[in-house]
């Protein structure tokens, strides 16, 4: 048996002990499972239509729900952030129509990945960044996946996120079926894109027990470089549900991940216009290290995750609800870089440390580097760097209604705690010309071992007034954080972090009045705070000493107008958010003159405090669903700006440091985007769809000169529209088969040629290659694809 099939077994092993026993805590008397639709319901809109859900009806801040018809447009395995598109305010972005770690970008009104919280099923998954992050979709088969909740300004107070400073989006996860049954699932696409994906649910069982467990492979070749690079997946998950008399209920889920992925390149604007099909990596090995630099085959990673969670909620008589969801999560991956040059340290122990100078910084034998890069069978090393993560925590809550007349009471805590380290090993390539032979011995050199540990506490209260029942409502809570950090890098400094930050207590508002039948007018303040990244641990060789970064805090407003009907729907929504402060990670010297060593991280890094941004928007949507037809459109405005600074100061200098023209506006946000779709049903079990998606020019990086710092000048990279087709046939039960269906997706039906987003992983570099651009920073945008998929159901 292989090591993914152990990790998959020992995760539904796992998920099968909690559930069997922690259940029977809760009660002593059962009831029925409850469905999808009635697990995802929630109080405050009970008597809701899913028209007007899906643009937040009854909820007091800017809400908007997808539900799995709205997962369903997209093809089955496509990676599930896919489907945010669709909420306005929302930008994101992935190498192709199936998904990509390095090239995965996403914004909440204006706010980046590591600037909003991430949850699955209330559990938070961890920050998102690219190079260590566990963004939720590693946790999730969206064949699995029942609704999204995106909140866009700021989150439920009881959200669990050390990240969110604005936006919040939470996957909620399927609940087992009623019935029994055996559902497969199949695929085939462009780009040699194959999937399998089959599901068990034993239906209702005597207890009032109900479960699932699934699994599904998929693989696909990377468009821009098919015959070297290539992505595929295994992926395993269970879920138990145990339901009690008066609505209690436990459940019980494991995921397990195993994913390799190359992924693409990062080009630069007159590459682009070159070659708007080509990300410069080569598909074959030429034995010249300066040519296999660019060989995509080494261009990637290779991770396992685990996550495993428990949802308990207790039902202790009519007024009081106790909740309490612990989870357990585990990163095991690595990346890869190809080096023209070999290191060698010397001395033979590649970690050696020969002591620690007055300022700390390690002392360490002599480093030699050899390199011939023209030459066949050069010198040449294989960079690996391996991380791990492992968190642990748990949330847990009381509700009280009617303490109070007319309140609602809330008081919880969040606690989360781990450990993650990374290291940067550089293996020799011997022989270096027609293989990659690295694995074989130790390294020859490793250039640190990082590792941190981040505790977080956060508390909060919340009472909810119905000040006039049905009309109009106030929610005030406030949220606490302490948050402890301990890091060491015993191959860079001397010191071992450890310190405490303390949030200041931030409030957060929200007011919904229902003045006339069919309408809502909402609005909400927040305050949000997020400590220091954790990429400034990993990814910094700077001692960080506890007054050097300020932790980071933002101010959200957003005010509204939903008017919902059981057919169609409409809002028009305002937002202002401030982000206070922001981090980056920059290089410690300005004068380095290859691009590849920024592009790679071979460069020592720093992080650095900087000013924040404002973000304005306005937001439009509306939508129509009739029997045989439904309409969808979008539209967003945002003007997403850096703080500005006075020519010269030290806040202009420490913005042009990470890369940033103070004043300028935010990287990768458009003035306007728009989205719509229609959709037709003109025969029983057929539904037909079309859909556009437009984003407007924006600014893809702030051209800034290395060593001087100076503002060179601000390039903006064109707009898009993208257009997509898909058709839906949803065959009549037939014997033992039900809801068996085919479908046919095709993405950028025109073959529209686009930079699909600007990488953050270049973002705080000066320009190395002035007066030209040799630093890349922009993700194609992904070809027409073409998927078919299938689902049979017995």
């Amino acid at each position: 048996m292989g090591k993914r099939s152990q990790a998959w077994i020992s995760g539904i092993g796992i998920g099968a002990f909690l559930a069997g026993t922690a259940m029977p805590a809760l009660a002593q008397q059962s009831g029925s499972v409850q469905t999808t639709a009635e697990a995802g319901e929630s109080s405050e809109d009970g008597g809701v239509t899913v028209t007007a859900r899906r643009l937040g009806a009854g909820k007091a801040r800017a809400t908007f729900e997808l539900d799995r018809a709205d997962i369903a447009d997209r093809p089955l395995g496509a990676d599930v952030t896919q489907s945010l598109a669709k909420v306005p305010g929302v930008k994101i972005s992935t190498g192709d129509a199936r998904g990509g770690s390095f090239s995965f970008e996403l914004f909440v009104r204006g706010l980046n990945k590591e600037q909003v919280g991430l949850t699955l099923d209330g559990i938070p998954t961890g920050d998102a960044r690219f190079n260590g992050g566990s963004p939720p979709q590693r946790f999730i088969d969206s064949s699995n996946i029942g609704s999204i909740v995106v909140s866009q300004s700021a989150g439920d107070i009881g959200a669990p996120s050390r990240f969110a400073l604005g936006g919040f989006i939470d996957f909620r996860t399927d609940d087992p079926a009623k019935d029994a049954a055996i559902t497969a699932e199949g695929g085939v696409g462009t780009d040699n894109y194959t999937r399998e994906y089959v599901r068990i649910d034993t239906g209702n069982l005597p207890g009032g027990f109900a479960m699932y467990g699934s699994y599904s492979h998929q693989y696909n070749d990377i468009w821009a470089g098919p015959k070297a690079r290539r992505s595929y997946r295994d992926h395993g998950e269970f879920k138990a549900v145990k339901t009690f008399a008066g609505g209690s209920f436990l459940k019980a889920r494991a995921a397990y991940n195993s994913q390799f992925d190359n992924d693409f390149n990062l080009v630069t604007l007159p590459q682009f216009r070159a070659n708007p099909r080509g990300d410069n990596l080569n598909d074959t090995l030429t034995g010249i290290t300066s040519q296999d630099l660019n060989y995509g085959g080494t261009f990637g990673g290779a991770r396992r995750d685990f996550l495993g969670y428990l949802n308990g909620r207790l039902i202790a008589g009519e007024q009081v609800t106790i909740s309490v969801n612990p989870y357990y999560q585990t990163l095991d991956g690595y990346s890869t870089s190809y080096q023209n040059r070999h290191r060698q340290l010397a001395g033979g122990d590649p970690a050696a440390v020969l002591g620690y100078n007055a300022t700390g910084g390690a002392i360490r034998p002599a480093l030699a580097t050899t390199s011939n890069p023209n030459v066949f069978g050069g010198p040449a090393d294989m960079r690996v760097t391996p991380r791990t993560r492992e968190r642990y925590g748990t949330t847990a809550e009381i509700a009280v209604r009617d303490l109070l007349p007319r309140n609602s009471f809330r008081m919880g805590l969040w606690y989360d705690g781990g450990t993650s380290t990374e290291t940067r090993n550089f293996f020799p390539i011997l022989p270096s010309t027609k293989q990659l032979a690295w694995k074989e011995g130790r390294p020859s050199y490793v250039l640190y071992d990082r590792w941190t540990s981040i505790t977080t506490v956060e508390l909060y209260g919340q009472d909810s007034i119905e000040i006039i029942p049905e009309v109009l409502r106030l929610d005030a809570g406030l949220t606490w954080y302490t948050i402890r950090y301990k890091a060491r890098s015993p191959l860079e400094y001397a010191a071992r972090l450890n310190f405490r930050q303390n949030a200041p207590v931030q409030p957060k508002l929200a007011l919904s009045l229902k003045p006339a039948a069919h309408v809502e007018i909402f609005g909400g303040y927040a305050r949000n705070f997020s400590g220091i990244p954790e990429d400034a641990f990993l990814g910094s060789t700077a001692v960080i000493q506890p007054k050097d970064l300020k932790p980071l805090q933002s101010i959200n407003l957003d005010a509204g107008l939903r008017y919902t009907t059981a057919h169609y729907a409409f809002s028009v929504q305002g937002y202002h958010v401030h982000l206070k402060n922001g981090v980056g990670i920059v290089p410690n010297d300005p004068t380095v003159t290859d691009p590849i060593d920024i592009q790679r991280g071979n460069v020592a890094t720093r992080a650095a405090t900087i000013l924040g941004q404002t973000t304005d928007g306005l937001e439009l949507s509306g939508l129509a669903t009739y029997p045989w037809i439904d309409l969808y459109a979008t539209y967003s405005y945002q003007r997403a700006r850096y703080d500005d600074a006075v020519v010269g100061s030290r806040d202009r200098l420490n913005l042009a440091s990470v890369g940033i023209i103070a004043g300028s506006d935010v990287r990768d946000i458009p003035r306007h985007s728009v989205y719509g779709e229609l959709g037709l049903k003109p025969l029983a079990g057929v539904r037909l769809q079309g859909n556009v998606r437009y984003v407007s020019s924006r600014v893809g990086g702030d051209i800034i000169a290395p060593t001087s710092f100076s503002e060179v000048g601000i390039e903006r990279i064109p707009g898009y529209a993208l257009f997509g087709l898909s058709a839906r046939y949803t065959l009549p039960p037939l014997g033992a088969l039900r809801e068996s269906m085919v479908q046919l997706n095709v993405d950028n039906l025109f073959d529209k040629r686009y930079i699909g987003s600007v990488s953050s992983a270049t973002a705080t570099a000066a320009e190395t290659g002035l007066p030209g651009r040799s630093l890349g920073r922009y993700f194609l945008g992904a070809p027409r694809s073409v998927t078919a998929s299938f689902r049979m159901k017995f």
